[in-house]
């Protein structure tokens, strides 16, 4: 079909999973950044609505881009996302917006609006470096999660996930140091802050 036709000339031009791809690590901090801005900013019974719309409206795309007559869509998609695309996601695949979309909306609705701006931002941040990181120390082989734990993290690596973490420390060090914590301070100290900002970063690098 012109649609089949379409999304696998396109697909002919991606990287797979496997490649750094810098493109779609920018893009995904970029959009990460955006969201977590967008959420601090509109109240949460304007922002919610909206991101079920955005994350409904993705979902009706990626069921009927691969279908007859409505091929154009890969074509806008590839316009303006160009090489941040991957492969997969042309050859019968979802792209990530859908599922990135359904987690900021699911995360906003869950969650203090500061508690999930934060949240957003270890995406943004966490992700992208810990897949960076992961490539570079791909060949360190004691590192790598080959067959996933408990189904989690295939073909992952330990020293990415550290690298994740580790880049975003500083930001997170900086943001609880600048939340207000009572009279008493901080429980712990700085050295609960630097444990806290680790373990946060982990659990972003994870996701």
């Amino acid at each position: 079909s012109a649609s089949g036709d379409d999304h696998m000339s396109i697909a002919k031009k991606l990287r797979n999973r496997n490649a750094t791809n810098l493109t779609r690590k920018f893009t995904h901090a970029s959009f990460g950044i955006f969201f977590a801005c967008l959420n601090q900013i509109i109240p949460r019974a304007r922002f919610v609505p909206g991101m079920a719309v955005v994350t409904g409206t993705s979902l009706l795309m990626e069921l009927l881009r691969y279908r007859s007559g409505f091929g154009w869509i890969n074509g806008v998609l590839h316009f303006f996302l160009g090489k941040a695309l991957r492969k997969h996601e042309m050859e019968g695949k979802f792209t990530g917006s859908f599922y990135y979309f359904a987690g900021v909306t699911a995360t906003a609705y869950l969650y203090p609006q500061t508690a999930a701006t934060l949240g957003i931002l270890q995406l943004a941040l966490a992700d992208p470096s810990a897949s960076y990181f992961g490539k570079m120390t791909r060949n360190v082989y004691w590192s790598r999660i080959e067959n996933g734990l408990l189904g989690f993290g295939r073909n992952k690596g330990l020293l990415g996930f550290l690298g994740g973490a580790l880049f975003c420390l500083p930001f997170n060090f900086r943001i609880f140091k600048m939340a207000r914590w009572g009279a008493k301070g901080v429980p712990g100290g700085d050295s609960a802050l630097l444990t806290a900002s680790l373990l946060l970063g982990l659990a972003g690098a994870f996701a």
